[in-house]
Formats: structure tokens, C-alpha cells, sequence
């Protein structure tokens, strides 16, 4: 009996290992198991992965050292007007740069990068409120996010932008052209849980990474009961592109979590190409890649953070 019971434990987490690394849309298929799959797959996934004995990558020959600068492979593109009309202005602060749309009212990209070595071991108080951005006409304030049941969410994070670059530049990620409505439960969630695993854990793994959050427009605009329709529109979801350049290739991930995204929704479940991405977004990353380049990198859905350790080549 006892036997039986170990082989069933061992067969269950291998089938869970085997779960975690299925594309997004085949795990879907399993339901209401889906979760229950999750479950045993974060159990022995995190480990494997980390070892480099599981999980793929999607990357592409790069021989050049990028530059220690947000966007070194290029600016972020609208591809389709439907989703980003208007125009975009890019705005560049001490620790990120920020693709703000006047028409949406709220920014449509991000961009940072995380290099080896912070500044900074704790974060610095942060300010009790945000601000207006002075450089943008109409720029949302503090008080069009009040009552409205969403969160001011951070595209360039409060954490990993003070600990990497400073108090000042902390203080920039709390302009509001850094801001988008955010979920509670996301927010304060596996969005946070994501954040804080790429500023302190992949440059570790990996080296220097190179990190774009941008957003999937939605239907709606923010209203509250204090200032009504103020006209920022809420994004249906966020995404994040990683990349970071090793032994003269370029490696990429891409996560996305829509808003209803649960809070005890693990980041590695949350993995989709960054041609997906590109095509609910509007956007076009990597633009400065050749096409067949971008088409190699882009099209693949990896299904694991980048390994630690690769004990098989």
C-alpha cells in the first residue's frame, strides 16, 4: 500500500510537470481541473525550470551588447489605429520610458531595464499620493481614480525603479501618465508577485534584462462617483515583455493577465507569444529586428522563466 501511494504521488506531480509546460489554450480545455493541474504542476515546475531540465525558450541570434537603455530594440509601434488611436507621445524619465496615449488617457507602453546590481536594498518612502504630469495637456489626476473601485496601477513599478535607480526616479513612476486602472485583486496579486520576481530574481538567473508593460484596450472609460466619466479608458489586461541578450542571443517572454486575473493565479500560467500580445494590443515590439527575425522570436510561446542553471544542454 505504501508503494502505491508513492507511486501515485510521483505519477500525479509528473503529470502536473507535464501540465505546466502545455500552451495557454490546451490548458484551458481541462476546465474546472484547470486549477487543481495548476496546483500540482507549481509543486515540482518552479524546480525543474530552474535547473533547465524542463520548459523551452523562444530567442534569436544577437551578437551586439545592447545599450543600458529602456528600448534597444526598438520603440514600440502602433500597427492598428483601432486599438491605439491617435498619437503616442513617448516620454522619457530618469528610470523608464512611457508611450502615453492623449485619447485613451492613459499610457499604452512602458519600458525599463533591469540591470545586474541595485542601488538601493529597501525602498524609500513613497509618496502618499500622485501627480499630475506637467509635460501632458489634460493630464489625469489623483482624484479621477477616487471611488472608482480601481487601483492606481503602476506600469513602470514603484519597486523595482527605486531600488534600481533611485528615490528621484521613484518619484516619476508616481506621475500619471505611468498609471492605468488596475484590478485590486491583479494589482495587489500576481501582477505584484510578477513585478518583484523580474526585479529581483531573472538578473540573478539571466543577467541584464530589458522589461515592456503595455496594455489591451478595453470598451469602457473610468467613472467615479465623485468626478463621473473622466474618460480614461480601462484596459481589458496587462502584458509584459522580457528580453535579455546571453552568449550572443536574444531571449523573449511574454505574460499576460486580463483583469479578472485571480489572486492566487501563478505567473507561469500566464505565458502567451509576443505575436499574441502584438495582436490585442495594436502594437508592434521589437521593430527594430528584421521581419524574419521578429517572426522567429515572436511566435513562439515559451514555457518557462529563463533557468538558472542548465544541466542539459
Amino acid at each position: 500500500m505504501g508503494w502505491f501511494v508513492t507511486l501515485l504521488v510521483l505519477g500525479l506531480l509528473a503529470f502536473g510537470n507535464c501540465f505546466a509546460h502545455l500552451p495557454t489554450e490546451t490548458r484551458a480545455k481541462f476546465g474546472p481541473f484547470e486549477l487543481i493541474c495548476e496546483s500540482l504542476g507549481a509543486t515540482t515546475s518552479g524546480l525543474t525550470d530552474t535547473l533547465g531540465l524542463t520548459g523551452h525558450d523562444a530567442s534569436v541570434e544577437y551578437a551586439k551588447e545592447p545599450p543600458i537603455e529602456p528600448l534597444p530594440f526598438g520603440v514600440p509601434e502602433v500597427a492598428d489605429a483601432s486599438k491605439v488611436p491617435g498619437e503616442v507621445q513617448v516620454l522619457k524619465r530618469k528610470g523608464y520610458w512611457v508611450g502615453y496615449s492623449p485619447t485613451l488617457r492613459r499610457p499604452v507602453w512602458a519600458a525599463y531595464v533591469i540591470p545586474v546590481g541595485r542601488i538601493l536594498e529597501s525602498i524609500p518612502d513613497r509618496p502618499s499620493r500622485f501627480f499630475r504630469d506637467k509635460e501632458v495637456p489634460a493630464s489625469p489626476v489623483h482624484e479621477d481614480y477616487t471611488s472608482s473601485g480601481y487601483d492606481r496601477g503602476h506600469l513602470a513599478p514603484n519597486y523595482a525603479i527605486a531600488t534600481y535607480y533611485g528615490a528621484a526616479a521613484q518619484k516619476e513612476t508616481f506621475l500619471m501618465t505611468n498609471i492605468a486602472p488596475q484590478e485590486p485583486e491583479l494589482n495587489r496579486g500576481p501582477w505584484r508577485i510578477l513585478e518583484a520576481f523580474v526585479a529581483d530574481d531573472l538578473p540573478e538567473r539571466i543577467g541584464t534584462v530589458w522589461v515592456i508593460v503595455c496594455l489591451v484596450p478595453g470598451t469602457e472609460t473610468l467613472t467615479t462617483a465623485r468626478r463621473g466619466d473622466t474618460h480614461i479608458n480601462i484596459p481589458e489586461g496587462f502584458g509584459m515583455i522580457l528580453a535579455s541578450v546571453k552568449q550572443n542571443r536574444l531571449y523573449a517572454i511574454a505574460v499576460y493577465m486580463p483583469q479578472d486575473t485571480k489572486e492566487t493565479k501563478r505567473p507561469r500560467y500566464c505565458f502567451r507569444s509576443i505575436r499574441w500580445i502584438e495582436e490585442q494590443t495594436g502594437l508592434n515590439f521589437f521593430s527594430g529586428l528584421s521581419q524574419d527575425r521578429q517572426d522567429t522570436l515572436e511566435t513562439v510561446e515559451v514555457s518557462r522563466f529563463w533557468p538558472k542553471w542548465k544541466l542539459i544542454k
